[in-house]
């Protein structure tokens, strides 16, 4: 049996910018090189080998190129192309390097690959259609593994979880609410090892379930922009755009349809990760965080921009994934309660 390959469909439309990327993913960013690639930089003769050499550097115990003064890959000419990719061939670049912006997670029997938002092309082609968003399936020659468990009865409520997200019959906010509503009760059958029963689940959140009723004023969204405040930062005006988008009262009109494709991108990327560690919900909330956060920050710079701002942000540094995973678990404005709070005053 082969392995199947699940892709966001407009994955095979995908092309690197090259020269013509107005946000290069070799600047701001310390480019990390695998042993192999380091190896292989030993034996390329000349001043360009003895450049690969000298730039070579050890950052938090992996090794990496040292960016220049601008911030810059030293490889990164001034063309926009890469001096390694352009002498010696893309096979002499990092595989970090080759794989941006891919995302590829390995489930035994499924390999998905996403593609970052980050990169400006991948952004183009995620907001430049109006369709819901769908992920294909195909095939690789490669043999596949025996999954997990709890393979089977994830992937079907994620399959669920996108069929809600993509339901436009109903506003936008009542989906996330229902997508939140429902990641919950898949969390509580898998804390009480009952994932026998998530099928039944399934069955029962294939329709909208009654949405709780709150009342009062809703402060998630300074909430949010202010834990966006405490992570790592990459660029230095991100803090000011995070402040000043605060400070806004009003919410940004934002077409349903192009936060209804975020959505989809977020929960596709995270939430089948749940068959590993068990958690079901926090992909969730990570998914109407985000919505929310790249709302807010569209009235200062649109949507496009603020999407390819946050993923950069966010999705490319794990310790800023975990402080995310942290709130949501265990700081109380991240609880469900106030979720569907702001839910329902963002109307």
């Amino acid at each position: 049996m082969s392995v199947e390959l699940q892709t966001p469909d407009y994955y095979d439309q995908f092309r690197c910018l090259a020269a013509a990327c107005p946000h290069s993913c070799c600047t701001g960013w310390e480019v990390v090189i695998d042993a192999a690639s380091a190896a292989s930089y030993a034996a390329v003769p000349g001043p360009l080998g003895d450049k690969l050499r000298r730039c070579l550097t050890k950052a938090d115990g992996e090794t990496c190129f040292c960016l220049t003064a601008e911030r810059r890959c030293p490889f990164l000419e001034e063309s926009g192309l890469c001096e390694i990719h352009r002498k010696l061939g893309e096979e002499y670049t990092s595989v970090v390097c080759r794989e941006h912006p891919r995302f590829v997670t390995d489930f035994g029997p499924l390999r998905e690959i996403s593609l970052s938002a980050a990169c400006p092309a991948v952004r183009d082609l995620l907001l430049g259609s109006e369709a819901p968003l769908t992920f294909p399936m195909g095939k690789t020659p490669d043999p596949a593994a025996m999954p997990e468990s709890l393979f089977a009865p994830l992937r079907q409520c994620r399959d669920l979880g996108l069929g809600i997200l993509r339901n436009r019959i109903l506003p936008l906010n009542r989906r996330l609410a229902w997508l939140l509503l429902f990641a919950n009760e898949v969390q509580a059958l898998l804390d009480s090892d009952a994932a026998e029963g998530l099928p039944e689940l399934c069955e029962l959140y294939a329709w909208e379930p009654e949405l709780p009723e709150l009342s009062g004023k809703s402060n998630f969204n300074r909430d949010a922009l202010s834990l966006l405040m405490q992570l790592e930062m990459l660029e230095p005006d991100w803090p000011a755009l995070l402040r000043a988008a605060a400070l806004d009262d009003a919410v940004p009109e934002v077409p349903e349809t192009v936060l209804e494709r975020m959505a989809c991108y977020w929960f596709f990327r995270y939430f089948l990760r749940s068959v590993f560690d068990g958690d079901a919900l926090t992909p969730a909330q990570m998914t109407v965080f985000s919505v929310l956060a790249v709302r807010r920050l569209s009235g200062r710079i649109g949507p496009g921009e603020a999407l390819r701002r946050f993923c950069r942000e966010i999705e490319h540094c794990p310790e800023n994934l975990n402080a995310l995973r942290d709130a949501f678990c265990s700081d109380p404005r991240f609880a469900l309660v106030p979720f569907f709070t702001a839910l329902q005053t963002q109307n």
